[in-house]
């Protein structure tokens, strides 16, 4: 179990923190042992370091199995912002004020309260994974759907980045489709429906 971003400079028991957030609305409701609990430290004295054998720990594991993860209005993934690297790796990373902003709300929407900086697993990193499952939900991020699976990649989109990807799946809702084209929808609901006849087929 990885985190795969975290604040820097706020201390692990914020109410704000991923860590806080992780634990309370996941850790203390599985069987989880800590020590399989692998969080970066934006907190660290050497940020570099914590980077680097953050990279090592996912390497010596065998690699990412599963990630998760949202993707933001502007197309972010964990927290790589419009302009990453496609072969970034986990690093220190300056935050795009629309993401500043967005989060101010886990802040008392007080933006000067929010981090400007985090660490974050690199788009490199995450196309590595075994499987990717990103997930989008609500019209604000149509847009963003709309430039991860309609237009070409770019760095500019970090979410646009999967379309490389052999197993990464896009989970979204209907408002979220909002600005797919009409065949779009329309051939991923067929594909849908052929799954589920599949999964129910006996065998």
């Amino acid at each position: 179990m990885q985190l795969r971003s975290i604040y820097s400079g706020i201390p692990k028991n914020h109410p704000a923190s991923y860590h806080s957030f992780m634990y309370h609305n996941f850790f203390r409701h599985i069987d989880i042992h800590p020590s399989n609990v692998h969080i970066l430290d934006g907190n660290a004295a050497d940020l570099d370091k914590e980077c680097e054998e953050f990279e090592k720990e996912i390497h010596s594991a065998g690699g990412i199995m599963l990630f998760v993860g949202g993707v933001g209005s502007d197309g972010h993934v964990a927290f790589n912002e419009p302009g990453s690297s496609l072969a970034s790796r986990t690093r220190m990373q300056t935050l795009a004020q629309e993401t500043i902003v967005a989060n101010s709300r886990f802040f008392n929407n007080d933006i000067s309260q929010v981090p400007t900086q985090a660490l974050t697993v690199g788009v490199g990193t995450l196309l590595d994974a075994h499987e990717i499952l990103l997930l989008i939900s609500g019209s604000l991020k149509a847009h963003a759907l709309h430039n991860a699976v309609e237009n070409g990649v770019s760095h500019m989109w970090t979410a646009s980045a999967f379309q490389l990807h052999p197993k990464a799946t896009f989970v979204c809702d209907e408002d979220a489709t909002l600005e797919l084209k009409v065949r779009t929808v329309r051939y991923f609901k067929g594909l849908l429906q052929t799954y589920l006849r599949i999964i129910e087929e006996p065998n």
